[in-house]
């Protein structure tokens, strides 16, 4: 680890902050309107974790190109997505995730690693910003127990020991991220989870339901890819009439006329749907 990165590590104990939702809106900082324009105020705290969090990317980079060993370079989507299903299942303790944007993907592999890992009683924790509730709608019920905090850094921690950090796009595009168990990185990565977590706050609120469920988010995913009833009922081994039943409660919690308008609103390309104007 840098003196660089030490030296902002040491700057605030986390285990100091209160827990209370108050003190966190406060130190997350408020947002004032002010002669038309629109403008957010961060809090000393969030500015040391957004400093800490650029200085860890930067180190990453700069590690990388000089060739530093333990670090392993995935290009693509699909390369990042075929490693988490290798290593996700392999965790023994804890999978964390920090994701600035959450999207929702029909085809994400990721919902099915993460259900698995809770059957295994891995402690698995998502952390996303609250402008997700405007691309994904469904993020309550596809992770019940996601937290909305000031997200900075895109990784997943694996039982403390191995993280996937974003890396930058590629000359053609291409998204990358680093895989590495070396400590002068996961110690600060850690280190921005720790802050980050702290900072949140649950998505759901004590006792509220997810607005669907786990069926209804797997009859969701195959409504988002086009599929007709029939296709759906023969896929999940459910009834058609059952599957009529998910997908008008679906539309009912999404407050879409139809199938289109749920398809766009679950992908967040809608403006009217009831969840997506949901304010947390």
């Amino acid at each position: 680890m840098t003196k660089r990165s030490l030296a902002l590590i040491e700057v605030r104990n986390p285990a100091r902050v209160n827990s209370a939702y108050a003190a966190r809106s406060a130190r997350m900082g408020h947002v004032t309107v002010g002669q038309g324009s629109l403008a957010w105020e961060e809090s000393e705290e969030v500015r040391e974790l957004r400093t800490l969090a650029d200085s860890v990317r930067d180190e990453l980079g700069d590690a990388a190109r000089a060739g530093a060993d333990g670090m392993r370079l995935l290009v693509g989507v699909g390369s990042v997505v075929d490693e988490l299903s290798v290593i996700e299942p392999r965790a023994t303790q804890s999978v964390w995730n920090m994701l600035p944007r959450a999207s929702f993907d029909p085809e994400d592999p990721g919902y099915d690693l993460t259900e698995s890992s809770i059957s295994r009683g891995i402690d698995t924790q998502l952390v996303t910003r609250a402008s997700t509730l405007g691309v994904n709608p469904l993020l309550g019920a596809i992770y019940p127990n996601a937290r909305i905090g000031p997200v900075f850094l895109q990784a997943i921690i694996v039982d403390e020991a191995l993280v996937v950090v974003e890396g930058l796009d590629t000359v053609d595009g291409f998204a990358t991220a680093w895989l590495t168990s070396r400590s002068d990185f996961v110690v600060p990565v850690l280190e921005i989870w720790r802050r980050t977590l702290a900072m949140s706050r649950p998505l759901l609120g004590p006792g509220e339901d997810p607005p669907l469920t786990r069926r209804q988010v797997s009859v969701a995913c195959l409504l988002a890819l086009g599929e007709k009833d029939q296709t759906i009922a023969r896929r999940l081994g459910l009834s058609g009439r059952t599957v009529e039943r998910e997908v008008r409660a679906i539309l009912e919690a999404l407050g879409a006329r139809g199938r289109t308008e749920a398809a766009m609103l679950m992908r967040g390309r809608g403006i009217n749907g009831r969840l997506r104007d949901r304010r947390l």
